[in-house]
């Protein structure tokens, strides 16, 4: 009978592990793009734009956040993203390091 509880916690665990990590978004949506261009200023977007919404991420390694962040911005229709800096969660024990984000429409 311990065995199986004890391969139910494992699986449980790996299920949790397996979990899917997005950005949170407040904004617009739009039909979904192939391809999403990133700034770090807004001063370096040549294009007419405007702001659909807002993102942010735990920052897990600079790489992975901008995979995540462009991944996401496909499925809400932006055609760039604009990475704004770190700010500290300080809701988290500790503080986390979160990665905020700015997602455009091109006009």
């Amino acid at each position: 009978m311990k065995i199986y509880l004890l391969i139910a916690l494992a699986f449980c665990f790996l299920l949790t592990a397996c979990r899917v990590i997005e950005p949170d978004y407040f904004g617009e949506k739009y039909p979904p793009t192939t391809h999403v261009d990133i700034f770090y200023s807004t001063h370096d977007v040549k294009k007419d734009y405007k702001v659909i919404g807002h993102m942010n991420l735990l920052n897990f390694g600079q790489d992975s956040v901008k995979i995540k962040f462009v991944r996401y911005a496909q499925k809400i229709g932006a055609d760039a993203i604009v990475i704004t800096g770190n700010t500290v969660n300080d809701s988290v024990k500790g503080g986390s390091d979160v990665v905020n984000a700015d997602a455009l429409k091109y006009n």
